[in-house]
């Protein structure tokens, strides 16, 4: 904007030319690993041109493999990671046989995409300031001292300036590393935390190893992370802008145990979430967007040069299933968070598929071993498995047959609620229909994350000093289900194995599986209970077999002949 005087727009490019935005490009041979590296290396570093629209996409071929590698490049301003995600997957297909549409099937106008007013009911700063009752005003003015004071602790306690802590060159560099999102859910389970604390504790380490190697002494370090959490409702689907929170917890660099490491990370977001930590920010962010564009340049100007972060680790759920591109196999998902400000170093993670990619982006200037980087995260990875003990036949044990499927057992009519729906709304609804898990839909009824029992204990704990059951739950009312539910899923298929799925639960330590049918709608519920409501079914069934019908105590028989044994 002109001298500052208002704040960017979006308008439309009167000259728009895909031809601009859309490249086909040969790896020189042979095409191999170090000729992909390189061109995409380039490819990042070249800016965007201010006078079009700021995206690009390249399609690459020439890998010796057969394969090729769709680019997509776009401004933080246009996207952030959840819409990214929305658009990969609106752009593929969940089968190859799939006939692309003549017309989008989600199309937006202008008008759409400029709409970036916050969802009715959502906990903007109106909604800090219409306070309906005394008792509501007074756990509103807890909940924001809390906060101003998380930020201000943020003000007083900067973090300390690791080595690539220092003014950005225009270079850019990137590596990933894939991890099993099997073995992170299993780990997830067996420490009572969150998949995200998990890929956080694994990062954690890698920078333990990383500074280590570089002579930096770890043990006494103050490392902090931007953690995005976005705030993205359903009906802002596929529109422009960044609509984002954040947490900035600290990350423990200096613990060389692995399990010790995950359990500090667990217990700092959890402690960050319960202090409203990711509100405070949203809040802050509210009141800036509501000052003049000359003023909040003011401001930015004036920020305190003390180093508030030394990273950022971004995660975004990314498609649960294989996707398809004009009829072929996606066969890998990586993400990409621009550098910023002073921060050398970034983390970008993404699911897919069963896998999770964490992307470094780095200045190579000031990280030279980018390579190296994302190996240590790949053995830190492998370290945090081994102190969990988590072992491949444990989660994917052999099928016997005959046995159930998941159709047999699940619960086909679930209560589900939506992101924006508050905790208080969990607990009533859980303690009336006595369930202890919650399926997130978003508008268009897919399934986004779970909130359990154990989520809502966790968030309710910091109201344990009020008097009464009451006063403790109504903290509740203040928190939404997107803020606390999982979106690292496992789910089931109507007509796999219940063996298999029961097998899952029990690898990744969790008492429920969503059950999607082909088409991704949620169409059931399969937890503990189920399995042993059948299993009791059964053994009444076997209880009142003449006992001249059954095999001998000390037979072994067929597997044929065990159906229940294959389900539990």
């Amino acid at each position: 904007a002109t001298l500052e005087l208002d704040r960017p727009a979006w308008e439309p490019d009167p000259t728009f030319d895909v031809r601009r935005h859309v490249h086909h490009v040969a790896l020189p041979a042979p095409g191999g690993d170090t000729e992909l590296r390189e061109l995409l290396d380039c490819l990042l570093m070249a800016p965007l041109d201010a006078r079009h629209p700021l995206w690009e996409v390249h399609l690459i071929d020439g890998l010796a493999t057969g394969s090729s590698v769709l680019f997509c490049k776009m401004h933080h301003c246009m996207i952030d990671g959840v819409s990214g995600a929305q658009i990969l997957e609106h752009l593929t297909d969940p089968a190859p046989e799939t006939v692309p549409s003549s017309e989008p099937s989600c199309p937006l106008s202008a008008n759409d995409a400029l709409d970036l007013r916050p969802a009715e009911g959502s906990e903007g700063l109106s909604a800090w300031l219409r306070i309906p009752t005394p008792a509501a005003a007074l756990d509103g003015a807890r909940m924001a001292g809390e906060a101003l004071t998380t930020i201000a602790g943020l003000l007083r306690e900067p973090s300390d300036r690791l080595p690539f802590n220092q003014p950005l060159s225009d270079r850019r560099t990137f590596a990933w590393a894939t991890l099993s999102l099997d073995d992170v859910l299993a780990v997830r389970g067996r420490a009572g935390c969150k998949a995200n604390d998990v890929l956080l504790a694994v990062i954690a380490g890698a920078l333990h190893r990383h500074l280590e190697a570089r002579g930096v002494e770890t043990g006494q370090l103050r490392v902090r992370t931007i953690v995005p959490v976005s705030v993205r409702r359903s009906h802002e689907r596929l529109q422009l802008g960044n609509l984002v929170s954040a947490m900035l917890p600290r990350l423990p660099v200096g613990i060389p145990d692995p399990a010790a490491r995950l359990r500090a990370v667990a217990q700092e977001t959890q402690e960050l979430k319960s202090r409203g930590q990711p509100r405070a920010a949203r809040l802050m962010l509210q009141l800036l967007d509501a000052l003049p564009a000359p003023v909040e340049a003011l401001l930015g100007r004036l920020a305190p040069e003390g180093l508030l972060a030394n990273t950022i680790c971004t995660n975004v759920p990314g498609p649960r299933e294989v996707r398809y591109l004009l009829g072929h196999r996606v066969r890998a998902l990586h993400g990409l968070v621009p550098l910023m400000q002073s921060m050398g170093v970034e983390f970008a993670i993404l699911s897919y598929a069963g896998t999770v990619s964490i992307t470094v982006t780095a200045d190579p200037s000031l990280v030279p071993d980018v390579r190296e980087l994302a190996g240590a995260l790949e053995e830190s990875a492998r370290e945090l498995v081994a102190a969990y003990r988590v072992e491949a036949e444990e989660v994917q044990r052999p099928v016997r047959s005959p046995s159930p499927c998941v159709a047999d057992l699940m619960t086909r009519k679930v209560i589900s609620i939506r992101p924006a729906d508050s905790l208080l709304l969990a607990f009533r609804l859980m303690r009336t229909r006595r369930i202890r898990h919650l399926p997130v839909l978003d508008a268009s009824s897919r399934l986004i994350g779970i909130v359990t029992h154990r989520d809502l204990l966790a968030a309710a704990s910091s109201s344990l000093d009020r008097e009464t059951v009451d006063a403790q739950v109504h903290v509740l009312a203040g928190s939404e289900a997107s803020e606390v539910m999982e979106t690292h899923l496992c789910v089931a298929s109507p007509h796999e194995p219940a063996a298999a799925a029961g097998a899952r639960m029990i690898g990744h330590k969790i008492g429920c599986l969503p059950v999607l049918d082909e088409a991704g709608r949620l169409v059931g519920i399969v937890t503990e209970e189920d399995f042993v409501r059948w299993a009791t079914e059964n053994m009444a069934s076997v209880a009142a077999t003449p006992t001249s019908a059954r095999a001998p105590a000390r037979q072994s028989p067929s597997p044929a002949a065990r159906p229940a044994d294959a389900a539990v």
